[in-house]
């Protein structure tokens, strides 16, 4: 928990710092990269867009978000690629999380909802936060990380 509290505060310095710079700029979300728009389409079908915006300042090397009008906020990197889903106002489509990660949810975790994944882009590890609160990390294998 504390590594998710400590990384959620350095995005939102860095985000600070670039609204400050007038480094985030709205676009149409035809401007999204094609694979972000394809994930926001498969995951969210029911969803409507609310914004997307584009961060082009230096930390945050050309990451797109996309609001959705449940509240959900999805974070891409240049390429398209989910970096953050956040879905605290509502929950992760299961279909959206990886198989492996899946089936040890449904046997270790079972009748919990997913609100937030995140993946580092050095390694691919991803961070789980269930709706009890519980945060789980997994290692780009797919594989927990005690």
């Amino acid at each position: 928990m504390r590594k998710i509290f400590l990384a959620l505060i350095a995005v939102m310095l860095v985000a600070g710092v670039a609204v400050a710079d007038d480094k985030i700029v709205e676009i149409p979300f035809n401007k999204v990269p094609d694979l972000a728009q394809r994930t926001v389409k498969s995951y969210f079908p029911e969803n409507s867009v609310v914004k997307a915006e584009k961060n082009k300042s230096k930390d945050m090397k050309n990451r797109t978000s996309v609001l959705l009008d449940n509240g959900a906020t999805l974070e891409f990197d240049k390429d398209g690629h989910w970096m953050v889903v956040d879905c605290r106002s509502s929950k992760v489509p299961m279909k959206m999380v990886n198989g492996m990660i899946q089936m040890y949810l449904s046997k270790n975790y079972p009748g919990r909802v997913v609100l937030f994944m995140g993946r580092e882009k050095k390694n691919g590890d991803v961070t789980i936060m269930l709706n009890d609160r519980t945060e789980l990390h997994f290692t780009n294998e797919n594989t927990i990380i005690e």
